[in-house]
């Protein structure tokens, strides 16, 4: 009877693994602009073709949302196949969510050009400051947006609007989401070829299973 109760455990186990590696395979070929990107240009002339890496960028958004939407569903033991899941979270306010990513993207590239603009000029470092911070700002809030957009049905402006507040209300879940990167990047320097089987769906799983009781917060209110 134990063995047979361990049989079960291993195979929950391995139907789980195959889940992360799915979805994050999902996630992959969501994002084959980026990959074309990395492929004919490269990442090392992302500053110089910044513009055109990150419009390669804007399909990620449904994409990350999707992965967010289906580590939640893993977490709360409610996923169903992978494929699914995946394209339900992916399609849901498909419009919306490349709206909200083009959006973010575009106020990166604001950012960015500002700080190349306002580094060269004499006399004008606070502006230069104040559009770092900016940039760091919306590079940082990227996991709470895409988290909102896979739970709730709100328009963008709301979601942003919650998602700054997440990002300057609770600094220990920011802090977190920061963590949860460095994890995955720091996986991915020790072992590259195994960590990209898995990194998307990890860090969105590590995303969302922190950030649980910001959930249940808001969905309390």
């Amino acid at each position: 009877m134990e063995e047979l109760f361990n049989i079960e455990k291993v195979l929950d186990f391995c139907e789980k693994v195959c889940y992360f590696f799915t979805i994050n395979l999902l996630f992959i070929i969501s994002n084959f602009p980026v990959l074309l990107f990395l492929l004919f240009i490269g990442a090392g002339q992302i500053r110089e073709c910044l513009p055109l890496f990150l419009f390669c960028l804007i399909p990620m958004a449904p994409a990350l949302s999707s992965v967010m939407y289906t580590m939640n569903r893993l977490i709360h033991g409610t996923q169903g196949k992978a494929l699914q899941d995946y394209k339900k979270g992916y399609c849901s306010e498909f419009l919306q969510k490349i709206g909200l990513g083009a959006g973010q993207l575009l106020v990166i590239i604001m950012c960015w050009t500002n700080i190349e603009f306002f580094t060269l000029q004499v006399n004008i470092f606070p502006l230069t400051i104040i559009f770092i911070i900016l940039f760091a700002a919306a590079v940082l809030v990227t996991p709470n947006l895409y988290m909102l957009a896979s739970r709730y049905e709100m328009k963008n402006v709301q979601i942003v609007k919650a998602a700054v507040t997440l990002l300057i209300a609770k600094p220990v879940s920011t802090l977190g989401n920061i963590v949860a990167l460095g994890i995955v990047l720091a996986a991915f320097e020790i072992s590259a070829g195994t960590t990209v089987l898995f990194m998307g769906s990890i860090y969105g799983f590590l995303v969302m299973f922190m950030n649980q009781g910001v959930i249940r917060k808001l969905e309390n209110k």
